[in-house]
């Protein structure tokens, strides 16, 4: 029989706390649900995957789906078409459309919610509908179990924690509702490369008062400015069309082109962005 995979030792867990304890007794084990990460970059005949893989697929608790009045909430091993399955009025609006944008029908099928976060990668398909809508993980550990604000676990402060052994076993999303919701994905369809970014946009509007905003862009690095965010709160809906070149001159004193990758990201974040505001009037 020709070999497939270089020497590795798969763990295959059916409950938590057989997890845990191999979390607790093998050092450098790398968990893995979908293991489309691991072979997205494999390029030799020979599959390169770590010394010690921790398998999750078996853990039923990581394959539901649930959905409350205060909040939706996925285990983490479920899969990107699982989730897509619930379909666009079930879920909200801008993860449906991010998970839509990811690879292709046969990735999403084994892709996960889980590993396509865990990195904290800004370029992840669903990285900034997870920030936008102040999505937890529920982090665990060989001993503990917490719940952690997405905005925490990507930030550099909680770096040498995600270097520690841990699984994300759920994901939960705040249940609410806005008004706006615009999603786009910069560069070539399932692929990453430099053109690749993303772009977010929230309203909420009641009594025809906009209440609040949230505007995102990402590419290999998070982009967001809450000064912006605030600039048109309280403002009466629709918008005047001679309003949006005063606020897009704003935008540019505010969003520098330092923080842009590349000029094609600069110019796309404002096209964009002037697109939305036009929207609003």
């Amino acid at each position: 029989m020709t070999e497939l995979t270089k020497n590795s030792i798969v763990y295959r867990v059916r409950h938590m706390q057989e997890m845990q304890a191999i979390l607790k007794n093998i050092s450098n084990i790398t968990p893995i649900a979908g293991a489309t990460g691991f072979l997205n970059y494999q390029t030799d005949e020979i599959i390169d995957l770590p010394a010690h893989v921790l398998d999750l697929n078996f853990l039923p608790e990581l394959k539901v789906i649930s959905k409350t009045e205060r909040y939706f909430e996925f285990g983490a091993a479920v899969t990107l078409n699982e989730i897509l399955d619930l379909g666009k009025k079930n879920i909200p609006p801008s993860l449906y459309y991010s998970i839509e944008k990811i690879a292709n029908n046969a990735i999403r099928s084994l892709a996960t919610i889980g590993g396509n976060i865990a990195t904290a990668n800004p370029l992840a398909g669903t990285f900034l509908p997870m920030l936008a809508l102040d999505a937890k993980l529920e982090i665990r550990t060989a001993e503990d179990i917490e719940w952690v604000p997405f905005a925490k676990y990507i930030d550099k402060t909680y770096a040498e924690k995600r270097e520690e052994q841990y699984i994300i076993s759920r994901i939960r999303i705040p249940n609410e509702t806005w008004t706006k919701s615009f999603y786009t994905r910069l560069g070539s369809t399932g692929y990453i490369g430099s053109d690749t970014a993303s772009f977010l946009f929230l309203i909420l509007v009641q009594k025809n008062i906009l209440s609040d905003m949230r505007l995102f862009f990402a590419s290999d690095k998070l982009i967001r400015n809450k000064e912006f965010d605030n600039l048109l709160l309280g403002r009466d809906l629709p918008l005047s069309q001679a309003d949006v070149p005063v606020i897009m001159q704003k935008a540019r004193q505010i969003f520098t082109p330092e923080e842009f990758s590349s000029e094609f990201h600069l110019s796309c974040f404002f096209n964009l962005l002037e697109d939305n505001l036009y929207n609003l009037t």
